[in-house]
């Protein structure tokens, strides 16, 4: 296909010439000094807009990897603290096994008798 188009452009002679309607070759009437600052004022206007662009850029990326590295944080504290939650309801439920053994028992299963 691309070689296609490009036969197509090698059959046509473009002419790229500054003539008018009548062939008569046109003659610019805005002086040099004029050109060249209409040149310069859009280089530097785009230049300020990549420069912009490119402090935009800068600021969101520092922006996902402030967020990138908050969630990490608070991905790893979240795992410690379901993991002392666990260890937690574990000592809970054998506080809770031994306070119902001791019910069961009675208030001096465990105690010796007193000696008089």
């Amino acid at each position: 296909m691309r070689l296609e188009v490009l036969d197509w452009f090698a059959d046509k002679e473009i002419h790229m010439s500054a003539t008018g309607q009548e062939g008569k070759k046109v003659e610019y009437t805005t002086p040099r000094w004029v050109q060249a600052w209409f040149l310069q004022r859009s280089r530097d206007n785009w230049k300020h807009k990549y420069m912009s662009l490119k402090t935009d850029s800068k600021r969101l990326q520092n922006r996902v990897n402030d967020a990138t590295k908050s969630r990490e944080k608070w991905r790893k504290d979240t795992k410690q603290l379901e993991q002392r939650v666990r260890e937690l309801e574990a000592e809970n439920t054998a506080l809770q096994e031994q306070l119902a053994a001791s019910k069961k028992d009675g208030p001096c299963a465990g105690t010796r008798p007193v000696q008089r």
